[in-house]
């Protein structure tokens, strides 16, 4: 699975959870080293996240004076 522009898609939700509910303790190892793999590529999503919040809601205030 990849995405045009974004490369591949994070390993969370739906492939999670199917393998947890199939009991597929290969798919949920192999799911589990993906999303380490992709948290050391990633950083820290949410405190980019949150400064991405924050300057939207700088730029949309300049925006109504």
């Amino acid at each position: 699975m990849a995405q045009a522009d974004r490369g591949a898609v994070p390993p969370y939700g739906p492939p999670i959870q199917e393998a947890i509910a199939k009991g597929d303790l290969a798919k949920m190892k192999q799911l589990a080293a993906e999303a380490e793999q992709h948290l050391q590529q990633a950083g820290d999503v949410s405190a980019a996240l949150e400064y991405l919040k924050i300057e939207i809601a700088k730029h949309e205030h300049k925006g109504k004076k």
